[in-house]
């Protein structure tokens, strides 16, 4: 479901920003910044990144009286923290600068996906809420040295919040070989 999640955020930010600058291509990849050895991914050139950071519990709906069926656990609510890069190397600073004001204006613009305005979400999820995090400067050193990286401009967002649980619908994908097997008569 998490990569459904991010996929689908891609895809409209993607979208946002091509109608904003009457662009033909994606701009935005979702990709990790940095590859196995901590070099900058060349795949992320000159594009906005989008990236998982981290995933926590939200433990304020977690519920000690859950009363649902004998032996199953709770639902797990999770918060997804994604990390929007725009990594544009010099001379192109000025783009990654407006590239990452177009990011804030597009979750300004549409802080809550569902349904309703997001059909390709998942039908396990009701609503998903965006909310930027602040940092401080300590903090955003951590980070970019956590991943690997120097810094380059970015934004964080929490996304609240994905429900898991023992019941979910999965989305039903037959396999390649079962495809080719001819059926008999």
């Amino acid at each position: 479901m998490i990569h459904h999640v991010l996929a689908v955020i891609t895809d409209q930010l993607n979208e946002f920003i091509r109608n904003e600058l009457n662009l033909a291509e994606d701009m935005v990849v979702m990709n990790s910044i940095v590859d196995i050895k901590g070099n900058m991914n060349m795949q992320v050139d000159n594009r906005v990144c989008l990236f998982l950071l981290r995933i926590d519990e939200e433990r304020l709906l977690k519920s000690g009286g859950f009363q649902s069926n004998a032996g199953m656990s709770p639902p797990l609510h999770i918060n997804l923290h994604i990390g929007i890069a725009a990594n544009f190397p010099d001379p192109n600073y000025k783009e990654a600068l407006r590239y990452i004001s177009l990011v804030l204006e597009f979750f300004q613009g549409r802080y809550v996906f569902d349904r309703s305005n997001t059909p390709a979400l998942s039908g396990n999820i009701d609503k998903l809420s965006f909310e930027m995090v602040n940092l401080e400067y300590s903090e955003l050193n951590n980070l970019w040295s956590l991943i690997g990286g120097k810094y380059i401009p970015s934004l964080i967002y929490k996304i609240k919040m994905l429900t898991f649980n023992q019941s979910m619908i999965r989305e039903d994908v037959p396999s390649i070989i079962q495809s080719y097997i001819p059926k008999l008569p």
